[in-house]
């Protein structure tokens, strides 16, 4: 709503100082916060052993508590480096990762996910404050998990065997 406004009133023949003075104020981070969609970035792994298992951790703060390993971008930080370091972070686990990512959003959410599918290298389980277990898992034998944890992992596991 206050965007289209903005964008209306942009439209008009403003003076040229006028239209620099509002480039310059739009440029104001607390402007660019209000004015401009902002949202998380995160990272979620599909982790498979050498027996086509995947890797679900139990994790401590969630309602449905088993999930794909998952983190967040910190500033300068590559998505994939994050992935890396929240497995070993959360687990205690190392794992070699595809390099192509999977790309999505949750509806309704302002977070955009970007997945790798990744292979499991070594490293024994460490519980830590954020996850109190790790299990692999069949395809066929997945706990209750979020739906579009859920959905990633079995797209992604379709994609692979085909």
């Amino acid at each position: 709503m206050i965007r289209d406004l903005l964008e209306r009133l942009w439209r008009r023949p403003w003076p040229r100082w006028l239209r620099r003075l509002a480039s310059e104020v739009s440029a104001l981070p607390l402007i660019r916060f209000i004015l401009f969609p902002h949202f998380l970035v995160g990272v979620v792994g599909v982790i498979t052993n050498g027996d086509g298992q995947v890797l679900l951790l139990h994790h401590t703060y969630r309602g449905t508590p088993w999930g794909l390993p998952t983190g967040f971008l910190e500033r300068g930080e590559q998505p994939i480096d994050a992935l890396a370091r929240e497995i070993m972070e959360e687990a205690g686990l190392r794992v070699r990762l595809d390099p192509r990512p999977i790309v999505f959003s949750e509806p309704g959410r302002p977070l955009l996910n970007i997945a790798y599918r990744g292979i499991f290298t070594g490293g024994s389980f460490e519980a830590s404050a954020e996850v109190s277990q790790a299990r692999w898992f069949a395809a066929d034998a997945l706990p209750p998990m979020l739906p579009a944890q859920k959905q990633l992992l079995i797209s992604t596991l379709e994609e692979v065997s085909h």
